[in-house]
């Protein structure tokens, strides 16, 4: 996890991520990582957590949303990666 953005106002929102190799996927190694993310977060003053999917990605939206995640939006090709642009879901979740 890290800052959400760096003004005060928003000091108890963070916004979290875990990235996984290619090859990793489907084995409960990104669940693994939440539940002891989440753990560590429990202790902190901390409100709200804030996740953001590049488009499409059917895997990460289970995980966030198995989480407790809920959609609140998409900003249009805000992400660069592979020499073109992708939209960027935005997902939250109550701490």
């Amino acid at each position: 996890s890290g800052p959400f953005r760096a003004k005060p106002a928003y000091g108890t929102t963070v916004e979290v991520t875990v990235y996984l190799a290619p090859d990793a996927g489907g084995r409960g190694i990104g669940t693994l990582l939440y539940k002891a993310l989440f753990e560590a977060l429990a202790g902190e003053d901390v409100h709200r957590a804030l996740a953001g999917i590049v488009t499409p990605n059917e895997a990460s939206v289970r995980l966030h949303e198995r989480f407790g995640f809920r959609y609140v939006g998409t900003y249009r090709e805000v992400g660069r990666k592979f020499g073109r642009y992708w939209d960027v879901a935005w997902y939250e979740k109550d701490l």
